[in-house]
């Protein structure tokens, strides 16, 4: 399956802010990427304008390389007590199957709650990168930054081994 990884914001826009990790979403991801060199292509946001502008120049650049799936690496933040993984979907995308098998994956792996694959909306989260993709869209929510557990995500090589598993075997 050719791969696209996209990691989700930029060193300007950086994202959630981890206590637990001491990092943001964004660098830490770029971590989580490295170790995914080689099992498909690696894609930084364009950091020009706001997230709809970079989601349709992302997926200009994207689009005409045929990809079987595009995938967006970040984590949730919330209310410093939510818990588990989780995965977004456009409605009625096959990528939801790959979601499903990543949150499993996941939850299986570090022994917490699969929130399973959410469907977004106009109004939702990661809407304009899914809906501006042509290939079938996955953004991937492994656990919550802010709360308690995070920290079992220290080892971004054995949560990049993980995906791994789920979309290149």
């Amino acid at each position: 399956m050719k791969i696209a990884y996209i990691i989700g914001h930029s060193p300007d826009s950086p994202g959630a802010w981890s206590p637990f990790l001491h990092q943001n979403e964004y660098f830490y991801n770029c971590e989580v990427a490295a170790y995914l060199s080689g099992l498909g292509d690696i894609y930084h946001r364009p950091d020009v304008g706001g997230y709809k502008t970079q989601m349709r120049l992302l997926a200009e650049e994207i689009n005409p390389k045929n990809y079987d799936l595009v995938v967006e690496l970040h984590f949730n933040a919330f209310n410093k007590q939510a818990q588990g993984v989780e995965a977004v979907a456009f409605p009625g995308s096959s990528a939801i199957y790959h979601g499903a098998k990543y949150c499993e994956a996941v939850a299986n792996e570090y022994g917490m709650d699969n929130r399973g694959v959410k469907i977004t909306n106009r109004n939702g989260r990661g809407y304009w990168f899914l809906k501006y993709m042509k290939a079938p869209g996955l953004i991937l929510e492994p656990f919550f930054g802010d709360s308690e557990g995070a920290e079992l995500f220290e080892n971004q090589a054995k949560y990049a081994d993980v995906i791994k598993r789920v979309f290149c075997e």
